[in-house]
């Protein structure tokens, strides 16, 4: 009987990374670092797998009943992979809070998953920046995370018609649903949940979810869409909405108007952020393109998730982006770049007994940061050229009979079709030379 193969598929929801994938991944990944240290940020992680009550106790319930991918491991105890790194970071900070100076400022690049349908923009797997900041209660924190979470899709290039931030404030839903309302904390929980998703969902399928969940007041959906409506400058026209709460919203957006910020950044009240944890401003960034309407990323502020380990309290504020979301920004908006490996030699092996100078050469080479393939088989000019082609080397470095009767190598530019014959030394001066350019 013929042994069957194994599918060479991957597992749904996730990516094969060849060397061309890890290319841009690299690219993603690295501009985001620049960005963030550039801000003062260190770079943290932590594991993969935690404690399955470390989501229970703050992680929304989609996630933690629907999403996660949890087990029992072999000490019987239950355990998930991790899928957001915030109750992580809130972990790690709680326990040696003593020893860090504040603020803290603290980022990664972690690996996560969801068990959730796989569409445009999502996947079971995936990589996301995450920022965090702690120990700053005052809304200058927020302008440094709003201006931080800008200037990254600033650095790929992007206009500033090409993205926008809707932002609100977690108290303005829960005091006009609490106290301008009039409903129960679960009612109220309900109704997050449906805003949470009203874009996801049709309008007359939001409309018997919140008739459905406050079946007491026929005027429900017309008092919530005219509270989705408002402005900073209306706000005081909505049943609820303390004086203090419409005040910060107020003045963080007079400090935005400071700071060049304010024709990105909008005041939205139908924000919510599903995960439980946020308590003060969240915001989301959306693409502003038709072809690639969602949002790309989000954030907030949390002043009570380190309190789940420790009894001392330290206010946070973060946001997390996904690869995926970023990567079809940047497709959308024709801002990726062309790959070039210009500092990249290759050296054919034509002559066997040349080998072991090729190899010196490459070292040479490797010294000044330049990468060399030395070729470990001797073929014909024409498949080792190809070869070289279809890696995208930029140089290829030559030596035939003539070069080695003459103490010399011919250089050939990929990129120009040009090519030179002269000493190694020669030919190393030429690359770097046009390197610096």
């Amino acid at each position: 009987m013929k042994e069957q193969k194994l599918t060479t598929e991957n597992y749904k929801g996730t990516r094969d990374f060849y060397p061309e994938d890890m290319r841009l991944r690299n690219y993603l990944f690295s501009v985001m670092k620049d960005v963030v240290r550039s801000y003062g940020y260190e770079e943290y992680d932590g594991p993969m797998v935690e404690s399955l009550d470390l989501y229970r106790a703050k992680t929304g319930e989609e996630i933690v009943g629907k999403q996660i991918y949890n087990f029992i491991d072999k000490g019987d105890r239950e355990v998930a992979i991790r899928p957001e790194m915030t109750p992580t970071v809130a972990r790690m900070v709680a326990k040696k809070l003593r020893d860090l100076p504040r603020p803290i400022r603290w980022f990664s690049i972690p690996n996560l998953w969801r068990y959730e349908q796989p569409g445009h923009g999502r996947l079971r797997e995936h990589w996301q920046l995450n920022v965090d900041m702690f120990g700053v209660t005052n809304q200058r924190a927020e302008l440094e995370i709003l201006s931080l979470a800008c200037d990254i899709l600033f650095a790929f290039g992007a206009p500033r018609n090409s993205f926008k931030v809707t932002i609100s404030h977690r108290s303005l839903l829960d005091e006009f649903l609490l106290d301008g309302l009039k409903v129960s904390p679960n009612q109220a929980h309900e109704v997050s949940k449906i805003l949470d998703k009203k874009n996801k969902i049709t309008e007359e399928e939001y409309t018997n979810l919140v008739s459905k969940t406050i079946p007491n007041d026929p005027t429900a959906v017309s008092k919530i869409n005219l509270f989705l409506a408002a402005t900073t400058d209306t706000l005081d026209q909505i049943p609820g909405i303390k004086t203090e709460t419409r005040s910060t919203i107020q003045t963080l957006f007079q400090d935005l108007k400071t700071i060049g910020l304010d024709d990105i950044v909008i005041f939205d009240p139908s924000v919510v952020r599903g995960f439980d944890y946020y308590t003060g401003f969240i915001f989301e960034i959306f693409d502003t393109s038709p072809q690639n309407k969602r949002s790309l990323y989000g954030g907030g502020r949390y002043d009570n998730l380190i309190g789940l380990f420790s009894n001392e309290e330290l206010s946070g504020i973060g946001f997390g982006l996904g690869d995926v979301t970023l990567q079809n920004f940047l497709t959308v908006h024709n801002l990726l770049p062309k790959f070039a490996n210009d500092s990249t030699v290759y050296i054919p092996l034509l002559d066997e007994s040349t080998f072991a100078e090729n190899h010196n050469f490459a070292k040479e080479l490797r010294k000044e940061k330049i990468s060399a393939e030395v070729s470990l088989v001797s073929q014909k000019m024409g498949k080792q050229l190809s070869y070289a082609e279809k890696k995208g080397y930029r140089w290829i470095l030559l030596r035939g009979e003539d070069e080695i009767k003459a103490g010399t190598v011919t250089l050939k530019d990929m990129a120009t079709r040009n090519q030179w014959t002269f000493s190694f030394a020669e030919a190393l001066h030429k690359i770097k030379e046009e390197l610096s350019k």
